[in-house]
């Protein structure tokens, strides 16, 4: 191995030129410094139209479905493995289909209230109806699985998943506007 001249990197404040001047020194170029984009809050661009927010409330309501279904089937899971006899099997069913709309309903709330606390002009209509888009989205997805219920099973099953997606999002988006309300800065 064949040892050069060393190369020395040049000491900061060393007075080379660009270099920030010495301690107690006043010398050199000042530093340029990039712009910062800082919102004050009121100018944060155009608001989001109210449609808008139902897409969102839709999003932010599967979102939160998704975990809530699988602890409530989780917990039915280990319900069934239980329950071996015949006579426990009408309460098992009972039970997974009150969990997982009690799962349903809470996610409604959860997106519901996102869309009524930060909605911008959107408020319980548009949460309420977020949560009829969910769960009319999740009666196709059910749809579609092919599961053997009849047409009158599948519209009856379709009213109770917007009524009950429907009103638990009007709840989320009116406690979200109580909220947005309680936050706002009073003017005296």
């Amino acid at each position: 191995m064949v040892d050069g001249p060393k190369r020395r990197l040049p000491v900061v404040g060393g007075g080379a030129p660009g270099a920030a001047p010495l301690r107690g020194g006043t010398g050199g170029p000042e530093k340029r410094r990039l712009p910062v984009l800082q919102s004050g809050g009121d100018d944060e661009g155009e608001e989001r139209p109210p449609w808008h927010w139902i897409a969102l409330g839709t999003v932010a309501t599967f979102i939160a479905w998704l975990p809530l279904a699988g602890l409530a089937n989780t917990l039915l899971r280990r319900m069934i493995e239980r329950a071996g006899d015949a006579g426990a099997q009408g309460s098992v069913r009972l039970a997974m289909v009150g969990l997982n709309a009690l799962a349903f309903a809470l996610a409604g709330v959860a997106g519901g209230y996102l869309v009524g606390r930060f909605g911008g002009r959107a408020g319980r209509r548009e949460a309420a109806a977020s949560g009829a888009v969910v769960a009319a989205l999740a009666w196709a997805l059910a749809l579609a699985q092919g599961a053997p219920a009849g047409a009158l099973g599948w519209t009856l099953l379709l009213a109770v998943m917007v009524a009950i997606g429907s009103a638990a999002s009007y709840a989320g988006g009116r406690a979200g506007l109580r909220a947005r309300s309680a936050g706002a800065p009073r003017s005296s």
